[in-house]
This record gives C-alpha cells, structure tokens and sequence, in this order.
C-alpha cells in the first residue's frame, strides 16, 4: 500500500535504487493518474458552466502546483531510471536489486544536541517531514498538492517505520532462539524457575526421570525449542 506514496516522495530525495525497487512503468502510471485526478474532480464544472473561461481561470489557480509537482516527479523519475540502468547488473551479485537508495547526506548534517542522527532517524522522520511541511506550506494557500504531499509523507513515515519494526522483531526473534537454545536444559531438565533462566518457562508435564528429560530436551529441534512459550 505504500510503495506509490514512497514512489511519489523518495524519486526527489534518494537515487541510485535497486532494479526491482524503483519501477518506472509505476512511475509512468502514478504520473498518469495524477494527471486525471483533477480533470475528473473538476468534470462537472467544465460541463456544467457556461462561463467557462472563468472555470478553467479557477482550475489553473488551483491545480498549477499540482502539475508543476506531476512535471517534476516524471523528470526525476526519468533520472532514476537511467541511474538503474547505468548500475552494476544485480546478476552479477553486484548490488541489492530491492536497494531503497542512496540517502542524501545531507541530512546527517542536521545534528541534534550534537547527535549525529541515525538512517533510521532519517527514513521515519527528516524524509518525510520535508514534505510534510511542504503540503502544509501548499494547504495553508489553498493548493491541493498539500493533501497530496501530507498524505504521503504520514504513509512515508508509517512505511519506514514499520519495517524498522519488523527489522527488530527479525533480531529479537534470533536472540530469543539462541536464549532458548542456552536455557532449555536448565528449564525443562533442571526445573529451575523462570527467574533464574531468563524468562524460559517450559509449558507441559515433564518426566519425573531426570536422565529421561536429558535425553528428550536432546532431541528438541530449533522449530520445537521455538514453539516454547517465554514468560
């Protein structure tokens, strides 16, 4: 859902992206659709007032940032596309074919406190902040490229920042694994406490032998050790 909204925005921002993440033929049809968009919502003025010089007077004063913005996507869109081609063959093992692009440096420059922001700081909020004040610039003076460029931008920012939530959870879910994997024998064979094998807890009756529990948890595999609760 957010690969147009980021498409619109990361085009003026970011360059040389992977060969299956930048698409021009999505570049081509965005292009397209914004071009229709206001001609469809403006249809019923054209058609149903007589003065139609004073309608096309007020869809111009209305509508010019918004094709100066279509005009300039497809510009920088064409750029992109020739960077693609120009990049080494992912064929090749030579580049990420779904690499989201280059980040501008310039925004490491923008320090707060000092700090030096993180690409994760940039992608959830500098990128997309941008254009957030942007649209609202463009609101404020009744331009409807603003709705446009604040829709995109909270997309922008909800899309980067949940696939640095899934990014997390991927590292989370190894370190659970290998926490499991240490704890396990002490856990389900030693029946120590949760508190003492940090947070394991083995759900299940377990054999009153303890030589029975050791060669059991010996034979757990990593989908089996994975599907033990943690308290």
């Amino acid at each position: 859902m957010s690969s147009y909204p980021r498409l619109l925005l990361e085009v003026f921002i970011r360059k040389n992206f992977g060969e299956r993440y930048f698409s021009f033929s999505k570049a081509i049809l965005l292009s397209i659709i914004l071009v229709i968009v206001p001609l469809l919502l403006s249809g019923g003025l054209f058609f149903f007032s007589r003065n139609s010089h004073l309608v096309t007077g007020t869809f111009l004063m209305f509508y010019v940032t918004w094709y100066i913005f279509v005009a300039a996507f497809l510009y920088f869109s064409i750029i992109r596309w020739k960077e693609v081609k120009r990049n080494p063959s992912v064929f090749d093992f030579e580049k990420f074919s779904l690499y989201t692009g280059d980040i501008d440096p310039r925004f490491y420059n923008f320090k707060i406190k000092g700090v030096t922001p993180t690409p994760r700081t940039v992608e959830t909020i500098y990128e997309p902040a941008i254009f957030l004040i942007a649209g609202i610039v463009c609101f404020l003076f009744a331009q409807p490229i603003g709705l446009l460029l604040i829709s995109c931008s909270i997309l922008y920012h909800f899309s980067y920042k949940g696939a640095y939530r899934l990014g997390d959870e991927f590292v989370m879910d190894k370190m659970d694994e290998m926490i499991l994997n240490e704890e396990m024998f002490d856990s389900f064979v030693e029946g120590k406490d949760s508190s003492e094998t940090r947070g394991v807890r083995f759900y299940g009756r377990r054999p009153a032998d303890e030589n029975v529990r050791t060669k059991i948890v010996s034979s757990f595999t990593e989908e089996q050790i994975e599907a033990v609760e943690v308290h």
